[in-house]
């Protein structure tokens, strides 16, 4: 076990949404489902991708399809990502933070951390939670919100530029090896967050700085700043 503070000289801290601050409610074996039913009635057969997350299917699928028809191509990503915003709707309608995570990040900025979220999620899904539990943050990044999605790290270096820090003072916190990836790209020092029942090696690929099993664990290896 570290000693605490673990962490020293960290300035800005980026979090995963769904699984790490909130309860993880998205089907996504529904929303591949849909994605590659969708990628079917186009002629391409996306099962063959079926590992993959599903926005990286739709990107994949509209690409093979822009070589020979940009409209087919733009037509398939507007009913695909459609479909995933309404799988991510449908879940979050019963998303809800984490006990104890609100009062987490009110008390990190207090103490005068910059704090930020950086999702996958779309932005309709992310407001519905947010309007009925508020989770306080400087930035908030949703896909719709930047060009560069995880695990592109420029997902986070667009939060992280909005208040004004860099990697080099960061950490970012997430339950997927994803996270982690994108993390260790801008030289940020990473957290995994376990999901219940997920065993820790799902994230020894990943080697995040530090695991833990409930993400307001976090705090007690941060020295405070003020």
């Amino acid at each position: 076990m570290h000693t605490e503070p673990f962490f020293e000289g960290i300035q800005a801290l980026l979090f995963d949404l769904d699984g790490t601050l909130v309860e993880q409610t998205i089907d996504f074996d529904e929303m591949k489902r849909r994605v590659i039913e969708i990628a079917q009635g186009y002629g391409v057969d996306a099962g063959q991708w079926a590992a993959w997350p599903s926005l990286e299917i739709v990107a994949h699928v509209a690409e093979m399809l822009a070589r020979t028809s940009t409209q087919e191509a733009a037509r398939f990503a507007s009913r695909a990502n459609r479909a995933i915003m309404q799988v991510e709707a449908k879940a979050a309608i019963h998303a809800a933070p984490y006990p104890g995570v609100p009062a987490m990040l009110s008390d990190l900025g207090a103490q005068g951390y910059a704090v930020g979220i950086v999702t996958r999620n779309c932005r309709l899904a992310v407001e519905r939670i947010l309007q009925r539990s508020p989770l306080p943050c400087r930035v908030l990044l949703t896909r719709d919100d930047t060009r560069h999605v995880k695990p592109d790290p420029r997902h986070l270096t667009d939060a992280l530029h909005a208040m004004g820090m860099d990697g080099q003072r960061a950490l970012m916190c997430g339950d997927h090896p994803m996270d982690i990836a994108a993390g260790r790209s801008i030289g940020a020092v990473t957290v995994g967050v376990l999901r219940p029942g997920v065993a820790p090696a799902y994230m020894a690929e990943a080697r995040p700085d530090l695991v833990l099993e409930r993400v307001t664990d976090l705090p007690r290896y941060l020295g405070r700043r003020t």
